[in-house]
């Protein structure tokens, strides 16, 4: 007995009319976090050790990852009660940090790391919870356990350490970029 794609998700019904629709919004959120992770990669890399570029590039990031957090949560098809509450909440919180990042490009280096290492985590926990049953578990849970890990490391790294955070912060971006592009490419497909 197999399950359907949408079957093994925490956060999704079971109904077999939304699967394709419930699969391909996964799917799409997958693709453009790549995508936006892979274009922070090459602008850190490009630039590095300009903090306020950093701020700039990260807040923007996280804008526009809470953006598509809140989205989800109000407009996803098939999504629970439960998934579209913590959808919301995330998306409202990586929003609000991103706005304070934004603002406040002159803080310190390290309220600038504290804010990454905060929205890392949320955003870690949050690809934890929402990971599928099916064969992108693996790389779901990966790449929220990088993106915790990567957070914790911001919160613990002195604010001297500003060129190692950089070229740390593009190769987790790089790294999420490319486990985000597998996993929209394993998402939904049915054990065999």
């Amino acid at each position: 007995m197999s399950n359907s794609p949408t079957q093994s998700f925490v956060f999704y019904g079971d109904g077999a009319a939304q699967n394709k629709s419930v699969v391909a919004a996964i799917r799409t959120g997958l693709v453009i976090g790549a995508v936006l992770a892979a274009i922070v990669a090459v602008l850190i890399f490009s630039w590095p050790g300009v903090l306020p570029t950093i701020a700039v590039i990260f807040g923007i990031y996280v804008l526009v990852r809470g953006i598509i957090r809140f989205t989800a949560g109000i407009f996803a098809p098939g999504l629970t009660g439960p998934g579209r509450t913590l959808s919301i909440i995330l998306g409202v919180l990586l929003v609000a940090a991103s706005i304070f990042m934004l603002r406040n490009l002159d803080s310190t280096i390290a309220v600038i790391g504290l804010l990454i290492g905060l929205a890392w985590i949320i955003d870690g926990i949050a690809t934890v919870v929402e990971s599928s049953r099916d064969r992108s578990r693996g790389v779901s849970l990966v790449a929220g356990i990088i993106s915790i890990l990567a957070g914790v490391v911001f919160l613990f790294i002195p604010s001297d350490g500003v060129l190692f955070l950089t070229y740390f912060t593009g190769a987790v971006f790089a790294l999420l970029a490319i486990l985000q592009l597998v996993g929209a490419f394993m998402v939904g497909r049915a054990r065999r």
